[in-house]
C-alpha cells in the first residue's frame, strides 16, 4: 500500500463520448442551426410585404434590392458574434486552429445561410416565373431545412477532422 494508485477521471453521462477538443461547440452550432429555421421565416415575412405586381407575383427587382441592402448586412452582423462565441466552447483554446473550419462553418450556416436560403429560393422561383409569396415561403423553408441537414453533417465531419488533427499534434508533442 506504499504506492498511490492513479484514478482515472470518468466523465459523467452525456459527456462520456465527447472529445476534449471539440467540447460543446458542435452542439451549440447545431442549436443555432435549428433556431435559424424560424428566424428565416421571420426574415422572409419582413421581405415579402408589399411586393405584389398586378398579376399576383412578387417584384423580383425590388426584392433583390431589399435582400442585398437589408437581409445581407443583418446576416453578416449576426455572423460576427457567433464566430467569436463558438471558439470559447473548445476546451483547449491553444487548439483553435484545428477547429477553425468547424467554427466558421458552424457560424456561417445559421447566419449567412438564412440569407442564402431566402435569396436562392427567390432567384429560382423568379427564373421560373412563379415567384408568389406562398411558393416563396415554401421554397425558403425547404432550402433552409436542406441547409440545416447538410450543415449538421459537414459540421460534425469538420469537428471530427479537428479532433484528429489535435490528437495527432498531441501525439507528436509527446513522442519527442
Amino acid at each position: 500500500m506504499g504506492e498511490k494508485e492513479k484514478l482515472l477521471r470518468v466523465r459523467p453521462f452525456n459527456m462520456a463520448n465527447f472529445s476534449a477538443g471539440s467540447y460543446y461547440m458542435p452542439l451549440i452550432a447545431l442549436l443555432g442551426m435549428l433556431v435559424s429555421l424560424p428566424a428565416t421565416a421571420l426574415l422572409w415575412l419582413g421581405m415579402a410585404r408589399a411586393l405584389k405586381k398586378e398579376d399576383g407575383t412578387l417584384d423580383y427587382a425590388i426584392l433583390k434590392r431589399r435582400l442585398n441592402r437589408i437581409a445581407l448586412p443583418v446576416c453578416l452582423a449576426l455572423f460576427v458574434p457567433v464566430a467569436i462565441y463558438l471558439p470559447y466552447q473548445i476546451a483547449d483554446l491553444s487548439e483553435i486552429l484545428y477547429y477553425l473550419p468547424a467554427v466558421l462553418w458552424g457560424a456561417a450556416v445559421p447566419t449567412v445561410g438564412m440569407y442564402c436560403a431566402i435569396f436562392l429560393s427567390a432567384a429560382l422561383l423568379s427564373k421560373k416565373g412563379k415567384l408568389t409569396s406562398g411558393r416563396w415561403l415554401g421554397a425558403t423553408l425547404g432550402f433552409s431545412a436542406l441547409l440545416i441537414v447538410a450543415g449538421v453533417v459537414v459540421l460534425f465531419l469538420l469537428a471530427g477532422l479537428g479532433d484528429d488533427m489535435a490528437f495527432q499534434a498531441f501525439r507528436m508533442s509527446n513522442t519527442i
